[in-house]
């Protein structure tokens, strides 16, 4: 897989800008030091060493604390190791970090924690992030390192926070917190499901969509051998591969051009409030058939109108083939969301622009409505090849003039029909 499946994203340690943590009703603030010092100067002008003492005791105490919490997050290094940024549901996600106290002064305690999105940790109830914390105590020039297995079980594109660390003086009267490290991104891609067969498969010579294999080859790009058959031509045999394996051996060739297979999600057939587990289904049946079709060396674009999350753009994809293409498709995909950027008529158009282009379409849909029946049968009046797959339940419209599949549950990715 290309560096981007598998390249970590380090985040190092920023130059601390450690702040005071606000704390309400606080015993040792500024008004108390204050009011420490007028009774000990009224305590010594009556002659009272005992108070004078005690009040001097906690004066001093206070003096320590407060210094010790301006040096305790000094020199203090953390940084977080991502094992993965890009990952399948299911899989694990190993969030390791590493602490150091860097200096002579001891850290009696520390708080770490590490903000999260709660549909990464599998919390999907709840709507404020979840904080994995970690609570510490450091001797001076001290390392510790700690690993957090997380099992995402959501598709999305998760965003990562800077960790948290909090310490202050021994009696935590003045408790200081910093951060440490930089955003990350966590995408979690659909789920991908088998995909045996599929109506639409290579193109012919001039690069004409057809439902069989194309008889003619590229002899240019040989992919492989096999034993001699009657029918093949002596220009065709592989002698040194023959000799090899002391029997005669013909070669295999690329066919001269591939099907470009455009996929299409209509976001707006989504309800953005109650088809999260349908749209779910869509997004995995897109990245499965994808996944199908660059395993049979097709090409595949992406074409949708729904939203996308962080960097934001146009949810479209040009076709192209292979593996980096693939996992561009599943980037895309883990940043999608049910909400609509563009209405259905300029996906139409899109749509429109791509049936004239020759590729076959794939058009996965929720609940279709008539604007939908309606350009559906348009690109189908104009023998376009075309598959759509609507995601549920089945809407009630009876008999359609185009090749229409039911998708209620993944089994059902497994066989979408013969060739067209």
């Amino acid at each position: 897989m290309p560096a981007v499946m598998a390249a970590a994203a380090n985040a190092s340690a920023l130059p601390l800008r450690d702040h005071p943590v606000e704390l309400a009703g606080h015993v040792f603030g500024r008004f108390t030091v204050l009011a420490l010092c007028v009774l000990i100067g009224v305590a010594a002008w009556f002659r009272q060493p005992v108070i004078v003492t005690l009040l001097g005791l906690t004066l001093a105490t206070a003096g320590v604390s407060h210094v010790w919490s301006r040096l305790c997050l000094r020199r203090v290094r953390c940084e977080r190791t991502l094992s993965t940024n890009a990952l399948f549901p299911g899989e694990q996600l190993v969030v390791t970090t590493r602490l150091s106290n860097q200096k002579l002064l001891p850290l009696p305690w520390i708080d770490v924690a590490q903000p999260a999105p709660p549909r990464l940790l599998g919390r999907a109830g709840s709507d404020s992030a979840v904080a994995l914390s970690r609570s510490l105590s450091m001797p001076w020039y001290s390392r510790l390192t700690w690993r957090e297995p997380i099992v995402p079980e959501r598709r999305g594109y998760y965003t990562l926070p800077p960790l948290t660390l909090t310490s202050g003086d021994i009696l935590g009267f003045y408790p200081r917190a910093t951060d440490a490290g930089s955003f990350e991104h966590v995408s979690v891609y659909p789920r991908l499901y088998p995909v045996r067969r599929l109506p639409l498969q290579r193109a012919d010579a001039n690069g004409a969509l057809t439902g069989r294999v194309s008889l003619q080859e590229d002899p240019t790009r040989m992919r492989g051998i096999r034993d001699y058959q009657h029918r093949d031509g002596i220009r065709r045999v592989h002698w040194k591969a023959s000799a090899h394996h002391q029997r005669l051996m013909v070669k295999l060739y690329e066919p001269p051009a591939l099907a470009r297979v455009s996929l299409v999600l209509v976001g707006d057939s989504f309800d953005e409030f109650t088809d999260d587990n349908s749209f779910e289904l869509a997004t995995s049946a897109i990245a499965s058939i994808a996944c199908h079709c660059v395993e049979s060396q097709m090409q595949v674009g992406f074409l949708g109108n729904s939203r996308l999350l962080a960097a934001g753009g146009r949810a479209r994809l040009a076709p192209g083939g292979g593996n980096v293409q693939l996992v561009a498709l599943l980037e895309l995909l883990a940043r999608i969301t049910t909400g609509v950027d563009v209405p259905f008529g300029h996906l139409a158009d899109g749509i429109q622009r791509l049936a004239a282009s020759g590729a076959g379409l794939i058009i996965v849909t929720g609940r279709m409505r008539e604007e939908h029946v309606n350009a559906f049968t348009l690109l189908s009046g104009r023998r376009c090849p075309l598959l759509v797959l609507e995601v549920g339940a089945a809407s009630p419209h009876g008999a359609l003039p185009f090749r229409h599949r039911v998708i209620s549950t993944p089994a059902d990715l497994a066989d979408l029909g013969d060739a067209l």
